[in-house]
């Protein structure tokens, strides 16, 4: 395979707190209130585009005659700085574009046909600034009047004289729009429309009661009250409800809705992958086309009303995969970022002044922030430069000692990439056998630890053996270029139930991690996928066996109870389905070294066509019989069950 675009170096750009993005300046919002309300809309939009033609005019000369500019590295180089991509959400595309908010600032498409599914011709510049032209004139050459006025109707312009993009070189406005996955696909997509839609067909007291009731896991928000309670939304709670809202709709809603669900978290996931390749691409456009397969089941069942898909939101997904080839990956351009900086530009620097001429105050406020942080990062590289140097320096120990090369630790091999404490946590050490069995709901905990030391020793293990515990593994998950490099810390939990400390301090339950468990058990299920050799386990206990038994582990141990292999995924949401695994009718639970543990799961609950009412997410795990593994709890997930990405390769099987 191929790759396309690689967003390894755009992990700085994203960051706030990298501060690489500078405040150009401040839009002002007039009021205008001398004006009839339909030329104040005119007004507005002609305000915009004219403070803009002031902000970017210096782009005229630059990108026309070129600038010398100081590179990164030092050197000073001859360049030509054009406007290459524009991001922004809907409203102000349409804006900046210069045409009607029922339309798309990308292409010509008519609106009612935005979903469609169909291609359309792409917004041309010199076409657009040629029918303004004559918009403006009254279209007073006879002969292409008509014409000129239809098509200039028919993309839906507005009139904006001359809009501030038409001077600038070598640039074209409608190729520069980039994907917006917070607006256009977490809020757009997913909540606006698909949660209504679902939430429909299911009823919201269903829908809460579905989401009250998934069980805990490490990277995954619980919604204790349900959705329907929560007053404000971010970009937070939308990514937490896509992680469990397959399983929602599964036992609920109709099957081509289900289809039409796991086809819009598909595709939010591909968007939000930081490197493409062919196959994400071809992944990409898949799930789009899932989605036109499935989505008039919506209609048919009348979730949504009017019964039409012309959805700006739904419809900019069919530039996506267009976008990605021009720009690269899409969580580059997204505008979850600006939405963060609006706090540091604007209502942080509004604080800091008295409140009146703020702008002047909070321009020099600015300056001063962005002064320290110039300075705080070039003391941070100065000291990291100053270490690397003393690193390579020789250290002499003594007269006759030979001179010592100091060097940085080389990273973990991909066989030892767990960490657990190097002590036992307060309150786990010296557990009783029998409270580590009733604490960790390991019935069959004993019986595995005698089957484990068997071969070794004829001891039995005894309710009062005595236990040190440990309370989580922490796995740094394998570099890949589709994820993050800051989310590839994984947990595995194992703790027991902790009693009330008070009105302040609740009885917690305890908390029983699944993972991904590496065995030598074929399954023709998964023979020939990322999945091979990997099986579903619930972790109970972490310990280290007592000396007392005699025998040494080269790796803590862990009891676990197996789940069954994965099966054959369903045709209509892509999942495989595990059961509890058993042994002559009894739970199937083994001891293993945690060096066989690869990293967490999250399994989902398959409700049926009502949830039980009686499930809670205490005891869904113990009343649940069947359950989804997830591919949507982390983007490492969503790449080992979807795209078919082996993590996992280099790691020594057991």
């Amino acid at each position: 395979m191929r790759f396309l675009v690689m967003g390894h170096f755009l992990d700085i750009r994203r960051q706030a707190s990298s501060h690489a993005t500078v405040l150009v300046g401040y839009l002002p919002v007039g009021k205008f209130a001398g004006y009839s309300d339909k030329a104040r809309q005119a007004v507005r939009y002609r305000t915009f585009h004219y403070c803009m033609s002031i902000v970017t005019r210096s782009l005229i000369a630059a990108g026309t005659d070129g600038v010398d500019m100081t590179c990164a590295d030092g050197s000073v180089r001859w360049i030509w700085p054009i406007l290459a991509a524009y991001v922004a959400d809907y409203p102000e595309q349409c804006l900046v574009a210069n045409c009607m908010e029922n339309r798309c600032p990308i292409c010509k498409v008519k609106p009612k046909s935005r979903g469609s599914h169909e291609p359309s011709d792409p917004r041309n510049q010199a076409e657009t600034m040629e029918l303004l032209k004559e918009h403006q004139s009254g279209y007073k050459n006879p002969s292409t009047a008509a014409k000129s006025k239809e098509e200039y109707e028919g993309i839906g312009l507005r009139p904006v004289y001359a809009p501030f993009w038409a001077q600038l070189p070598h640039s074209d406005i409608f190729q520069a729009f980039t994907p917006d996955i917070l607006h256009q696909l977490h809020k757009g997509a997913f909540k606006d429309h698909l949660v209504k839609w679902c939430t429909k067909l299911i009823g919201e007291k269903e829908v809460d009661a579905r989401f009250r009731a998934m069980p805990p896991h490490p990277d995954v928000r619980h919604f204790k009250n349900g959705i329907s309670s929560v007053s404000q939304w971010t970009g937070s709670e939308y990514k937490a409800m896509e992680k469990v809202f397959i399983s929602v709709l599964i036992g609920a809603a109709a099957e081509r809705a289900v289809g039409a669900a796991r086809a819009i978290l598909d595709f939010i996931y591909y968007s939000s992958l930081q490197s493409h390749t062919t196959a994400t691409l071809l992944g990409l456009a898949g799930a789009l086309d899932d989605f036109h397969r499935y989505k008039d089941i919506f209609i048919t069942l009348e979730a949504r009303l009017p019964p039409h898909f012309n959805i700006p939101k739904i419809h900019s997904m069919e530039h996506y995969v267009d976008l990605i080839r021009l720009f690269g990956s899409a969580d580059g351009f997204n505008t979850e970022s600006p939405e963060r900086l609006h706090i540091d530009y604007a209502k942080n620097a509004y604080r800091a002044s008295n409140k009146r001429d703020y702008i002047i105050q909070m321009t020099k406020w600015l300056r001063r922030q962005e002064a320290v942080d110039r300075f705080t990062q070039w003391m941070r590289n100065g000291a990291y430069k100053r270490a690397e140097d003393l690193s390579r320096l020789p250290v002499t120990l003594s007269d006759d000692t030979e001179a010592v090369m100091v060097t940085r630790p080389t990273p973990a091999t991909p066989s030892a990439t767990y960490q657990i404490a190097k002590t036992h946590p307060s309150g786990l050490s010296n557990i009783l056998a029998a409270d580590i069995i009733a604490g960790h709901d390991a019935g069959y905990f004993l019986s595995a630890v005698k089957a484990y030391i068997s071969p070794h020793s004829t001891l039995i293990p005894q309710p009062f053996d005595r236990f040190n515990l440990y309370k989580r593994l922490t796995f740094v998950l394998p570099s890949i270029r589709e994820a993050s490099r800051n989310h590839s810390r994984n947990i595995v939990q194992a703790t027991p139930p902790v009693p009330s400390r008070g009105v302040r301090s609740p009885p917690q339950p305890a908390c029983l991690d699944f993972a991904l468990v590496r065995t030598g058990e074929p399954n023709e299920k998964t023979d020939g996928t990322t999945l091979h050799g990997l099986r579903v386990a619930q972790v109970k206990v972490l310990f280290q066996l007592p000396r007392v038994y005699g025998l040494r582990t080269a790796h803590p141990l862990a009891y676990v109870e197996w789940y069954t292999p994965f099966s054959t995924p369903d045709p209509i949401s892509g999942l495989y389905t595990v059961k509890r695994s058993t042994r002559n009718n009894h739970i199937y639970g083994e001891i293993i070294g945690v060096d066989r543990i690869v990293r967490n799961c999250h399994l989902l609950p398959k409700f049926g066509r009502k949830k039980d009412s009686t499930w809670t997410s205490q005891n869904v795990v113990q009343k649940c019989t069947t359950f989804f593994p997830s591919p949507y709890s982390d983007i490492h997930s969503f790449c080992l069950f979807r795209v078919g990405k082996d993590m996992y390769k280099a790691m020594k099987p057991p």
